[in-house]
């Protein structure tokens, strides 16, 4: 139903547009200025064009640190789909202490950052030795120090990261589980489907539109994730990510130019990647429709 006066929706939605755009919108387009510049925040402001985004270009670090982002992102995106799905499939299938579990996977998404890093790196201690060193020093292997060593510390840490949002996405996913019609699944086994085709054929298919936000939600969290490896930072550029480079550049080293510019960087990856995503996305639903 179309409303007769056009203008009047404007009303409700023009408060929530103004703070996305004095908090969102004018942030970025801040930033954008400061990269034209170069300042550490406190001396003259002295206007050096595009050197900024030159130097970036040329940066080891950020090329690094792109690369580990982009791992990452593959990493962490399908580790967080695929359990988030599983967790899910396995709630909707236990009847009793149903909520319990729900709750128990959950509370990771609600703990603080800084209490999860904690936990694990205390778990994951070599020297005092933590609870994971322990076993493997029961079972007669060596240990590791997973976060201090640059060949482990990438995968664990996306492992940690993940502990922590996998509940958010197994809601998600179950949510869109229990609202499938029950007339269509009880259709389903009257005609013979047993549960894999009955995930294959019928409920998967019917949640193809969660799966996109999701996998969104996933990536674009990905690339500018933050607190677990800035809290976990073990000094090595196997771990450094934008976003974390960025603030150590503006922060601690007190360069807000070529901060700001990392920030743009950062602005413009999330953007090309949303817009990938939902042009191939759009595609396939597309190609579907003709079918």
């Amino acid at each position: 139903m179309k409303p007769k006066n056009k203008i009047q929706p404007l009303y409700f939605v023009f408060p929530a547009f103004l703070i996305y755009f004095l908090t969102v919108i004018i942030p970025i387009i801040w930033s954008v200025g400061y990269s034209f510049f170069s300042w550490n925040g406190i001396s003259d402001m002295k206007f050096v064009g595009l050197d900024n985004y030159i130097r970036m270009f040329f940066d080891h670090t950020f090329q690094g640190a792109v690369a580990n982002n982009l791992k990452f992102v593959l990493m962490g995106s399908i580790y967080q789909l695929l359990v988030g799905l599983l967790l899910a499939i396995l709630l909707s299938h236990i009847t009793r202490g149903c909520n319990l579990l729900r709750v128990i996977y959950f509370v990771p998404c609600i703990i603080s950052s800084m209490a999860i890093c904690q936990i694990f790196s205390k778990m994951l201690s070599v020297q005092p030795q933590g609870l994971v060193c322990f076993i493997l020093e029961k079972m007669g292997l060596e240990q590791i120090a997973l976060l201090a060593n640059s060949n482990t510390a990438l995968y664990t840490i996306t492992l940690i990261d993940g502990y922590k949002y996998c509940g958010l996405y197994m809601i998600i996913f179950y949510s869109a589980f229990v609202s499938i019609s029950k007339d269509v699944l009880e259709a389903s086994i009257i005609d013979g489907c047993n549960l894999i085709q009955q995930y294959r054929y019928i409920k998967l298919p019917l949640i193809k539109n969660i799966f996109s936000i999701v996998i969104v939600m996933l990536i674009n969290g990905c690339l500018k994730t933050f607190d677990v490896f800035y809290i976990l930072d073990n000094k090595s550029k196997s771990t450094e990510m934008v976003a974390t480079y960025m603030y150590k550049t503006a922060f601690n080293s007190a360069d807000f130019g070529y901060g700001s510019t990392l920030a743009v960087f950062l602005v413009i990856e999330c953007l090309v990647a949303v817009g990938l995503i939902n042009k191939l996305l759009g595609s396939a639903k597309g190609d579907e429709a003709g079918e």
